[in-house]
């Protein structure tokens, strides 16, 4: 996939969003939006974090990763593009933030909440909700809930309905324009128009532009070198049954075939194979 030019980043792409969000100024304002709740004070916030456990388990890099005064802990994601699988990434995510919050010898009930929350440019699920909430009770009794203290929130700037509040829509409706390479009038909302100077301050900086080139081929060459090693080893059947999935997935939601190869980094005579096959 080829690199995309400085100019044309926007809130939604991976860069811009690491250097805004991980100012506790800017993200905190969006999560309380989001979860309707306040947060006193941000005590630890990084970008990129690495979490991994051993030298060759699969490694974890969260966008943005922060805790606020209670110790709880919140990983926010933005996706530009549809990937598979979301609901096990959200629980591989999960998983490793809990390994590396609780102590040696510490109990389970001392585990914080988390919340790990997706901000995609497209609906994953489809059903056009502006935010998707995971919710957890017992089978056959709805009304015991089972708290475990996780949290998963996907969220979708091309959304249909509004299940949210307006900070949130808006906020979801700028990440929107910007994947579009749209203008969005930010002047009714003061926090979007501290976004939108912070990303522009960033687009004018020519230091940066060099500092996004430099870490956009560093993934592009760690990209590539995973997937020669994957065609030496061969792909696993359930890998290629999950991507046969994903693809069927994109095409019933009428993405054109050259959209569909970009989005799985798949060859674009394996889609219309698939898209054939019905």
């Amino acid at each position: 996939m080829p690199i995309k030019p400085f100019k044309d980043l926007s809130l939604v792409d991976d860069f811009i969003f690491g250097e805004i969000m991980r100012k506790p100024e800017n993200i905190k304002p969006f999560l309380e939006a989001l979860l309707e709740k306040t947060i006193a004070q941000v005590v630890v916030i990084d970008k990129q974090k690495d979490l991994k456990d051993e030298y060759d388990a699969h490694g974890i890099r969260l966008d943005v990763y922060l805790e606020d005064e209670h110790r709880t802990k919140y990983d926010v994601e933005v996706q530009a593009r549809l990937h598979p699988k979301l609901e096990k990434r959200i629980r591989y995510y999960q998983s490793g933030i809990d390994r590396h919050s609780l102590e040696t010898e510490s109990e389970y009930e001392e585990l914080n909440d988390s919340y790990v929350i997706f901000i995609c440019a497209n609906d994953y699920f489809g059903a056009g909700l502006a935010v998707y909430e995971r919710e957890s009770h017992i089978k056959g009794a709805p009304e015991i809930a089972y708290e475990d203290g996780s949290h998963a929130f996907i969220l979708n700037a091309d959304f249909k309905k509004e299940n949210a509040n307006k900070d949130v829509l808006d906020f979801l409706r700028y990440i929107r324009a910007g994947s579009k390479g749209e203008s969005f009038d930010v002047s009714q909302s003061t926090y979007l128009k501290k976004i939108d100077t912070a990303v522009k301050a960033i687009k004018e900086n020519s230091g940066r532009e060099m500092e996004y080139m430099t870490l956009a081929m560093k993934m592009h060459d760690e990209r590539w070198a995973g997937r020669e090693e994957g065609l030496k080893e061969g792909l696993k059947e359930g890998r290629a049954e999950s991507t046969r999935i994903f693809i069927k997935r994109l095409l019933d939601r009428k993405f054109s075939l050259e959209e569909i190869s970009d989005m799985a980094g798949v060859d674009i005579h394996t889609v219309k194979q698939i898209a054939e096959q019905g």
